[in-house]
């Protein structure tokens, strides 16, 4: 099932450049495309940069193949563990560090020109006191107007989401600061919007599951969700496919992404994955088990044209599969009751006995 699910991941032709900041990356969290599908966007966790390839997705007679050319890297003093980031347009990036709060960075294009840029925020969103940023993880944004945008932020360990909209034409100042969502939040860790801007998904780490809520005006911080993701252990990246017709949810504690799908009502009650595809192999996969809750993807995105996920960790820094083959092919869900009680048992050990977790990890799944 491994051999043929790793035929999905794509030929990638990297340049010099764009190598070389791979390979020193470190520890990477979340990703994401421009809305052109001509960028790509890493947080870099540990060497505090955000690297910005520039990217192609070239169609080929049996698959696409993708080209990774010139890569900016943006360092500044607020980049502290920078965890998420969206492309507010083209230019223009937000990201959130869990040590140095969410600003919003000018994000230019290469011109052919690789490297390194110091540059200073042109906006940081602190919220208010009714509203405060705390240990940001990660940020999703939508227009809501011809000049203003909703950016949403998981406070990783306040456990709350706060809305902010931003004003384009104050260089994306907060003109409104509000908490969204509270009920039932432990460890908010990723968050998207579906493409029309129907519905919210948000990684609740500390309860393994993703919550879907649809997005209307009786939205509020006590709000129940409307549909709930399970069978995950730890959800880190998660996203809608751009047809909206499936859920892509990374598993950053297993080897899988988990594709689901709503059932005969939409997304409503409780949906097991529809297939739990591996974009790790084991050898990876183990490089990253220091703890139950790493060693598998963390970030991943969708390309606007729907051929290419990509996908990043840290020991596999950036993959790229085939879409349509990865939607395509079910691979049967292992137990959840199984997984989850392996996953309590290899957390007990790891806390109470780290030599011997560290001895058994070959073992662990």
């Amino acid at each position: 099932m491994l051999r043929a699910t790793m035929r999905m991941r794509l030929d990638c032709v990297v340049s010099p450049a764009a190598r070389a900041v791979l390979d020193a990356l470190g520890r990477t969290e979340d990703l994401m495309f421009s809305p052109s599908g001509r960028r790509l966007a890493i947080a870099a966790y540990r060497a505090n940069r955000i690297a910005i390839f520039d990217v192609a997705v070239v169609a080929a007679e049996n698959a696409s193949q993708v080209v990774l050319g010139d890569v900016v890297e943006l360092e500044a003093s607020l980049l502290a563990a920078p965890h998420g980031l969206c492309f507010l347009d083209e230019e223009t990036v937000a990201v959130a560090s869990r040590g140095g709060g969410v600003q919003v960075y000018a994000a230019a294009a290469s011109g052919g020109v690789s490297g390194r840029r110091a540059v200073a925020p042109i906006q940081a969103i602190a919220g208010d006191d009714g509203a405060p940023v705390r240990t940001p993880g990660s940020v999703a944004v939508f227009p809501v107007g011809p000049d203003e945008l909703e950016l949403l932020v998981c406070n990783n360990y306040s456990n709350v989401v706060t809305r902010h909209v931003l004003d384009r034409r104050r260089a994306y100042a907060s003109t409104r600061d509000e908490v969204l969502l509270r009920r039932g939040l432990d460890v908010p860790d990723g968050i998207c919007y579906s493409p029309d801007g129907a519905w919210i998904a948000v990684s609740n780490h500390n309860t393994h599951e993703v919550l879907l809520y649809r997005r209307s005006a009786a939205l509020h911080a006590d709000s129940a969700p409307d549909a709930v993701l399970c069978n995950v252990i730890c959800p880190h990246g998660v996203r809608f496919t751009p047809d909206q017709r499936h859920v892509l949810v990374a598993d950053a504690h297993a080897r899988y992404v988990n594709v689901y799908e709503p059932g005969a009502s939409g997304w409503q009650g409780a949906h097991e994955p529809r297939s739990m595809v591996p974009v790790l192999d084991w050898p990876t996969y183990l490089q990253g088990r220091s703890n139950p809750q790493e060693g598998g993807p963390k970030g991943i995105d969708i390309d606007p044209g729907m051929k290419v996920l990509a996908c990043t960790t840290e020991f596999q820094t950036l993959a790229f599969f085939d879409l349509a083959a990865m939607l395509a092919r079910p691979v049967p869900p292992e137990s959840r009751r199984k997984r989850y009680v392996q996953w309590r048992l290899a957390n007990a050990i790891h806390r109470r006995r780290p030599e011997i977790y560290a001895r058994l990890r070959p073992f662990w799944r």
